[in-house]
């Protein structure tokens, strides 16, 4: 079937006007929430134009290689982004995403030093599909779907943890959202006939909801006279972890 870009396309112009949107009113909140939600909505976005890029020339692999690469930083800073919402509480969250961050880093110049982990791609009217080396798709899963079964279960801590009614709500908003695109991928990777290799395009598409999801929480954060007081006391830079 003929690969249309028009939803990649349009999703990542969003995403991306949605992140520019963020950055460009980090003063107005917590720069320290506001940063990594900004950077994911960037993430989200380019996997969107890397999709187009891959099914416009499948042969040229490094359009692949910047997809996976892509994408493999949207859990480390999710984990960075819970890791800041209830801070100083919860510093077991900020090692972990330090731990992740690592291995995104090993992963990454894995991704782009080696052009035979992804071996080719083929593209269906609006997913992509990619056909990986055994070990790499072994050890990418296990990164991946651990980093995710982790932001899920940070997010129910983060609520239990927490009397702030604000930041429960930007944990509630952040669990809604992950489940919001993991639940419906896999269900549509097991209804498939042939699963392999279309998750992380089904997953990208479906994380619209989470970009939906994150977009309340930065409404929130500009609307909370508390996040422009501390914003304004502490003054910690957009990157501090």
């Amino acid at each position: 079937m003929t690969y249309s870009p028009l939803l990649a396309i349009i999703t990542g112009v969003l995403e991306f006007a949605v992140a520019i949107w963020v950055f460009s009113g980090l003063g107005r909140g917590r720069k320290r929430i506001l940063a990594p939600t900004g950077l994911i909505f960037l993430l989200l976005a380019g996997y969107q134009f890397a999709e187009v890029a891959v099914c416009a020339g499948p042969e040229v692999k490094i359009f692949s290689q910047l997809a996976y690469f892509d994408i493999t930083w949207l859990p480390p800073i999710g984990l960075w982004l819970l890791s800041q919402i209830n801070r100083p509480k919860m510093r077991w969250l900020r090692l972990a995403a330090f731990i992740d961050i690592a291995a995104a880093a090993g992963l990454s110049i894995w991704i782009l030093t080696s052009p035979h982990i992804i071996t080719r791609s083929v593209c269906y009217t609006v997913i992509s599909r990619f056909y990986l080396s055994f070990h790499f798709d072994f050890i990418y899963g296990v990164f991946y779907q651990s980093s995710l079964t982790l932001l899920i279960f940070a997010s129910a801590a983060g609520m239990a943890s927490t009397d702030d009614p604000v930041l429960r709500k930007h944990w509630a908003n952040f669990q809604v959202g992950i489940l919001a695109f993991v639940l419906p991928a896999l269900y549509v990777r097991i209804l498939t006939d042939e699963p392999f290799g279309i998750l992380p395009s089904v997953m990208c598409h479906f994380a619209l909801l989470l970009a939906i999801s994150l977009f309340f929480i930065v409404l929130r954060e500009r609307r909370t006279p508390q996040a422009h007081e501390e914003n304004g006391r502490s003054g910690p830079g957009p990157l501090a972890l």
